[in-house]
């Protein structure tokens, strides 16, 4: 694939640019709202755009993925010019993209797995959020420890059969495709043998049944497969070497999760440091004072470190534990944040009176931030990755190391 290079636009000019054309594309209300921060205001303005028409003109103006090449629908530009206008997205909160798997996970692995046909096929209509993607990875088997999948794959001429059973599938239910993990040979090692294809979710017996959460949302979703029938044209990536391709997902995962990888204002949203400064400075009492400037230094942190990430992606280096340790910090911070942020409501952060939407906001948030600790991958997982690959602490013992996947037992 000839990929473009990176424009040579600075980030002040990027951001310049994009300001204007956010500027003239949002209604004059939205924009008045933003420059008096007239939060009433600009929830009336949402319902002056067509969302649709406004991803369309985004995506095709190359502000949903910056960093794409142009020929893929993007500017070709570095990260850090990305970053610039990500900010001015944030900053005039433009609407919330239901499409990270499509734009963090699925795009990247098109870009480095894929085929001419695959990109060509798939990344705009990604970016111009008129296909939704989801992740079909997980089992109920297999979390965790995701190489123990047992959803099987059999050839059929220049087709694969698909049967197996996947869970907390995001946005499956509005979803047009999935990237799905399965079982291509059984008789090797569970890291080997495993297989990448993309699959629509209207193929006939895929079946999606919502997981209702704890927010009272149904975000996640449970998937079956039964007896469907995907082309090899729809696989990514080489037959039984699947697992590179999931590694190279799972680390994209971590960075988005971790606040390096997102395009714009994702799903998952909530209270930040900065917000909370400018709602509750000062504080006086000492104890939350204490909170605060920690909770500060950590979002430095975080920071600081995503920026070194995103140098070394600059200077052509591979990733390297940088994902898994922002990963795990980010998790545990945001939700020490949204504890702290529950903290300075008092009694309205878990009653308020009917539209009151920072209360309500925050408690959601509260609750949703829940699973920051689990999705892409659980703190004790990062936690054993940074032991064994930074620190280089021995392997945790494991029965199956080496043991063809047909032989290791399962309950």
């Amino acid at each position: 694939m000839a990929v473009s290079e990176p424009q040579a636009l600075d980030p002040e000019t990027a951001a310049a640019q994009a300001e204007a054309w956010v500027r003239n594309r949002l209604p004059a209300s939205w924009i008045t709202a933003i420059d008096n921060d007239d939060a009433d205001a600009l929830a009336a303005a949402r319902l002056e755009i067509d969302e649709d028409k406004w991803f369309i003109d985004l995506a095709d103006e190359g502000y949903v993925t910056p960093g794409w090449p142009v020929e893929y629908g993007g500017l070709g530009v570095a990260p850090k010019v990305g970053s610039a206008i990500a900010r001015v997205l944030g900053r005039y909160k433009v609407p919330r993209f239901t499409n990270p798997v499509g734009i963090d996970l699925v795009g990247p692995a098109l870009m480095k797995w894929g085929t001419d046909e695959h990109r060509d096929r798939f990344l705009r209509p990604i970016a111009r959020h008129t296909e939704i993607w989801c992740q079909l990875f997980s089992e109920p088997g297999a979390g965790s420890d995701l190489a123990s999948l047992a959803t099987r794959a059999v050839r059929d001429g220049d087709e694969w059969v698909v049967n197996g059973q996947k869970v907390w599938a995001s946005l499956a239910h509005l979803s047009s495709f999935g990237l799905l993990l399965a079982r291509t040979d059984p008789d090797v090692p569970k890291h080997k043998g495993i297989t990448v294809f993309l699959v629509p979710m209207d193929a006939p017996g895929v079946t999606i049944r919502p997981l209702p959460q704890i927010t009272g949302d149904a975000e996640f979703n449970e998937v079956f497969l039964d007896d469907v029938r995907i082309p090899d044209s729809m696989r990514i990536g080489p037959v039984d070497e699947g697992w590179a391709v999931t590694m190279s997902v799972l680390l994209n995962e971590r960075q988005s999760i971790a606040g390096s990888g997102a395009s714009l204002p994702g799903t998952v949203t909530g209270r930040s440091v900065a917000g909370l400064i400018k709602r509750h400075s000062p504080v006086t009492d000492p104890s939350l004072r204490d909170r605060f400037a920690e909770l500060y230094i950590e979002d430095r942190l975080v920071s600081l470190t995503n920026q070194r990430t995103s140098a070394k992606r600059r200077a052509g280096q591979a990733p390297g534990p940088e994902a898994s340790i922002t990963k795990l910090f980010f998790s545990e911070h945001t939700q020490r944040l949204h504890s702290f942020a529950l903290d300075l409501e008092g009694p309205a952060g878990q009653a308020w009176v009917d539209g009151d939407r920072w209360h309500q906001n925050t408690a959601w948030a509260y609750l949703r931030v829940r699973s920051k600790t689990i999705a892409g991958g659980t703190s004790e997982v990062q936690r054993n990755i940074l032991g064994e690959r930074v620190l280089g602490l021995p392997k945790e013992p494991s029965a199956d190391r080496g043991v063809p996947w047909s032989q290791v037992k399962r309950s």
